[in-house]
């Protein structure tokens, strides 16, 4: 009877004892502590850390969130957010704006860098009585003068002033030869450049407006860059400087339709630009 009760004593101590025991059949248990309530919720494993005054359990982390910077709406934020497929790559952020500044004339007025003239034969007088630094030139000695037909709004001078090359747009690099009567002066350089063309991460190009009338939206934006491959324009608001977000490496603008008045149109979709052509002399 003696061994009987010394027998209940120990399997007694085996249950409320943190140590490990031996079972009857020897196998040992586990040393493991839980901890009860709170915001870990109950019964949840933890991991005694000596010196720490009791059972504590490491912090979860929150999920990481890996978000494709190309695809369009809202991103996940917090840790309550969707978290990355297991096995994954993330995605490669988006490459820098590729800023260029073109020299289509060299300094003895001939065409270069792949610009030509089709024809030697001015095309044209421009009025020049008016005339500005090209808004798109990052150096002095770009001018923009004649009318909106005209499309000269990216010009150098020929050696004597008396005639200017102006350019068509940095993919086809052609000149149009115009006179000018009298000789332009000498041109300094506008304060704030903005580009002459855009290339547009999905392909299109986009050429700065020229004067003219554009069609409207319900949503006041307008037209501030006409592109190739549909009917989208470049917007901005009618009183912002410039239609591009250059706030991080990758530009971005606004992309979206025009029409007669000022119709409904979805909001403009946001396309980052490849690459921005300015104008500059040699």
């Amino acid at each position: 009877m003696k061994a009987a009760g010394f027998i209940v004593s120990v399997g007694m101590l085996c249950a409320v004892s943190v140590a490990g025991c031996s079972t009857e059949d020897g196998t040992a248990q586990p040393e493991t502590t839980t901890v009860r309530g709170g915001s870990w919720g109950s019964g949840v494993p933890a991991t005694e850390l000596p010196g720490a005054g009791g059972p504590t359990t490491a912090p979860v982390q929150p999920p990481v969130i890996t978000v494709d910077p190309t695809t369009p709406g809202p991103r996940p934020t917090g840790q309550g957010a969707p978290s990355s497929v297991p096995g994954t790559t993330a995605p490669r952020p988006p490459v820098a704006t590729d800023v260029v500044s073109l020299v289509a004339v060299d300094a003895a007025g001939q065409p270069a860098n792949g610009f030509t003239s089709a024809d030697p034969t001015p095309v044209g007088v421009l009025d020049c009585s008016h005339m500005s630094p090209s808004r798109s030139a990052t150096t002095a000695g770009i001018y923009e003068c004649g009318a909106s037909a005209d499309s000269a709004n990216v010009c150098w001078a020929a050696p004597g002033r008396a005639s200017l090359l102006c350019a068509n747009d940095p993919w086809q690099r052609g000149l149009r030869l115009y006179t000018v009567d009298p000789p332009v002066a000498d041109i300094g350089r506008t304060a704030s450049p903005e580009p002459w063309a855009l290339e547009l991460a999905d392909g299109r190009h986009c050429r700065i407006r020229v004067g003219g009338a554009w069609g409207g939206r319900a949503d006041g934006l307008v037209g501030a860059y006409s592109c190739d491959g549909g009917n989208d324009v470049v917007l901005q608001p009618s009183t912002a400087r410039t239609a591009i977000d250059t706030s991080t490496s990758t530009w971005l603008v606004k992309i979206g339709p025009l029409g007669s008045g000022a119709p409904d149109f979805p909001a403009p979709a946001i396309v980052a630009v490849r690459t921005a052509y300015f104008a500059a002399v040699s």
